[in-house]
């Protein structure tokens, strides 16, 4: 097959430079679907980039102006480039095309449309009525577009949820809509402990991923727990409130602020180093990184979402209520204090990972990209 992907942002080589989950995704669904098809990603020209290029069998073309990397807002440059993605994507030869994200989908559509080839929406969470809630005012753009998008005539949505799924049968016909789970999948990762108890957490700092709830449970702890650190990594538009909590509550000495990791391998080094992996965040469409966590033999404490409930297994961690700082303390408390609960969860965990392999999430896209070919051909 030759599949054409619409993701926002991709790596510029196979050493991961990865900044978020949708790009993960789409990573590792290329490098996986490459071996037997020929894959094309239309992605944002970034610094560092060529226009034209290959990583191993994937062509990647850079599309647009060049542009920074960005999770929020810069709605003039995102629009340039889902037109400009849209443009080099019309000339293309393509069987199906996949866009990656909110901002993807509607070039891909469009292309679809233009070349008469069948559209899939790789689907990670669904934010009608909650977009304003999720990231502020800006967000009745996102609201927009997804329901834009839901009311068009795709192909295929492919949730990476069961939730996920669920969710989107209220806005999209359900005989549509299948789910395969994100690959989660790395090379053993060696890296030392770190001499203090350490608990690490990766995650965009913007307000529904709720770092200040593991800040203020840190703040709890420190009083039993005077040498306990915490290594937080990812930037985003909470840094300067939650740098300021930290300083407000003297955890400087415990809590760091570790900003944009570039390679993906050093933020697997900085989980496997941890003790305890944190998710304390209110909306996600899987969790890969929890899965990451499970991979690294790291126990976690997530909050008790369906998505990262399901992505886990409810194995390899505890789960403390949303929001709820005094139950993420006492949960971490818990794993700290209890050596085989710390073991089990280790165990549990690596078990649950190796659900989450290329090959096998691979072939199960590649089965479903078949068929979609397959219907929308008999039916042009």
């Amino acid at each position: 097959m030759k599949i054409g992907f619409v993701t926002e942002y991709f790596p510029k080589s196979k050493e991961m430079d990865i900044k978020g989950g949708a790009e993960v995704a789409a990573f590792n669904e290329a490098f996986y679907l490459s071996t037997d098809n020929e894959i094309t990603v239309l992605t944002s020209y970034e610094e560092g980039m060529e226009r034209d290029s290959q990583i191993g069998n994937i062509k990647v073309l850079a599309c647009g102006k060049k542009r920074s990397y960005t999770q929020k807002g810069s709605f003039k440059n995102r629009l340039s480039f889902m037109k400009s993605a849209y443009d080099v994507g019309k000339k293309l030869n393509l069987d199906i095309i996949v866009g990656y994200n909110f901002i993807t989908y509607v070039s891909a559509w469009k292309i679809s449309k233009k070349l008469n080839i069948p559209c899939v929406a790789r689907y990670h969470d669904v934010w009608i009525n909650s977009w304003i809630k999720n990231v502020g005012i800006f967000g009745i753009f996102g609201e927009i577009i997804e329901r834009y998008l839901l009311s068009r005539n795709l192909a295929l949505i492919v949730a990476v949820s069961n939730f996920t799924a669920k969710n989107l049968e209220n806005y999209f016909p359900k005989e549509k809509i299948a789910t395969v789970h994100n690959i989660v999948e790395f090379n053993n990762v060696t890296s030392e402990k770190y001499n203090d108890t350490t608990i690490s957490c990766v995650s965009r700092l913007v307000e529904y991923k709720r770092i200040e709830d593991l800040i203020l449970a840190m703040d709890i702890l420190v009083k039993e727990y005077p040498d306990l650190k915490c290594k937080i990594i990812g930037t985003g538009p909470m840094e300067e409130k939650i740098r300021l909590m930290i300083h407000d509550r003297s955890l400087n000495d415990n809590i760091e602020l570790c900003g944009f990791v570039e390679k993906h391998i050093d933020v697997l080094k900085v989980i496997n180093s941890s003790s305890i992996f944190c998710l304390p965040s209110e909306v996600e469409g899987f969790g890969i990184v929890i899965v990451e966590a499970l991979g690294c033999e790291v126990p976690f404490v997530a909050s008790n979402i369906p998505p990262v409930m399901e992505a886990s297994g409810e194995k390899g961690g505890l789960f403390f209520q949303v929001r709820d700082s005094n139950d993420l303390a006492k949960k971490i408390k818990l794993i700290l204090d209890n050596k085989d609960l710390y073991e089990k969860l280790k165990n549990e965990g690596k078990e649950q990972y190796n659900k989450y392999h290329g090959k096998y999430i691979a072939k199960k896209l590649e089965n479903l990209y078949k068929k979609t070919i397959d219907r929308y051909n008999i039916n042009k």
